[in-house]
């Protein structure tokens, strides 16, 4: 395991899954709710059946792991339901997924996050649905599985924020998933900045933070433009924070170039954690202080073929 990467591990017991299973489907069987235009219907359901089912020591790491340092939560064996083919458009009839959604929306809740979207990307819906979409072959996009999907951040090229502002215009503090299906058995690979910090002389990291770097938009935006006079590398009072991708980012000067090369290096170098997400399994982490990543792969039959459910929150 990675020196730095804290990580807390939770899962539930299969009585658990099915009280909860049992009280969402119940509140969710005569009604229609669409993940965008009834989230805050969506997360108050799954934030109530939560709190009645899960034991105090998940309600409790729940409360507490955006101020704990921790920069991974996971829990396993949520219930699952009845879940349609896995969507080749990367668009599903969200109507359908409404336990899927309660679930997820509820969890955010309980870590007092508030979910959000962007309208560059995603047609501006909450969810992302990572899964396998022949118009995305040969880009690294969270629709492909031909190429790979190197370390990174998602949305290096906005600027960090705050408390108190509109999250849309920065980089989402936090990445949520729900894991419907990996028969692939595909990891999400996650290293700590720290990690990959600790392999670099000074003289290194001061070019990271200085801004020397142009860095650009993910192939799954091109909309916004990219961000001059960046750094990669910023100090804040929980530590370091970085903004990167490897297809993105680039030094304006000699230095920063140079310095560009040796952190990539430190990336190949860090130890990871590989996360295989199994179906009800929920992975939660800080985009600002991890870096991550998904290596190609052979997605499997169209309909089953790898499918995770990604939210951003702050």
């Amino acid at each position: 395991m990675s020196r730095a990467l804290r990580v807390a591990r939770h899962h539930l017991d299969d009585r658990t899954r099915d009280l909860l299973d049992k009280e969402l489907t119940a509140a969710l069987c005569d009604i229609t709710l669409d993940s965008d235009a009834h989230e805050a219907i969506l997360a108050r359901i799954g934030a109530h059946a939560l709190q009645t089912h899960l034991p105090g020591e998940i309600l409790q790491a729940l409360t507490f792991y955006p101020a704990t340092g921790s920069h991974v939560l996971t829990i396993g064996n949520l219930p699952q339901q009845e879940f349609p083919a896995t969507p080749r458009n990367g668009f599903t009839d969200e109507t359908a997924m409404a336990v899927t959604n309660a679930l997820h929306f509820g969890l955010l809740q309980l870590l007092s996050l508030t979910p959000f979207a962007v309208d560059y990307e995603n047609n501006g819906r909450y969810i992302r649905n990572v899964a396998p979409n022949p118009a995305a072959a040969g880009t690294t996009s969270s629709w492909g599985a031909d190429s790979e999907f190197f370390w990174h951040t998602d949305n290096p090229h906005l600027p960090f924020g705050g408390k108190g502002v509109d999250p849309r215009r920065y980089v989402p503090r936090y990445l949520s998933f729900y894991a419907v299906r990996n028969d692939e058995q595909v990891p999400t690979e996650v290293l700590a900045i720290e990690d990959a910090v600790a392999a670099l002389d000074d003289a290194t990291v001061q070019a990271l933070q200085s801004a020397q770097f142009l860095v650009g938009p993910p192939a799954s935006n091109d909309e916004t433009a990219p961000l001059p006079d960046a750094a990669l590398l910023e100090q804040s009072y929980e530590g370091t924070r970085a903004r990167y991708d490897r297809g993105t980012v680039t030094g304006t000067t000699p230095a920063a170039a140079a310095a560009l090369d040796r952190w990539v290096q430190a990336l190949e170098q860090a130890r990871a954690e590989e996360f295989v997400l199994t179906p009800g399994d929920f992975l939660i982490f800080d985009n600002y202080r991890v870096l991550h990543r998904r290596r190609a792969f052979q997605p499997g039959p169209t309909e089953t073929a790898r499918w995770l459910r990604r939210c951003y929150a702050s």
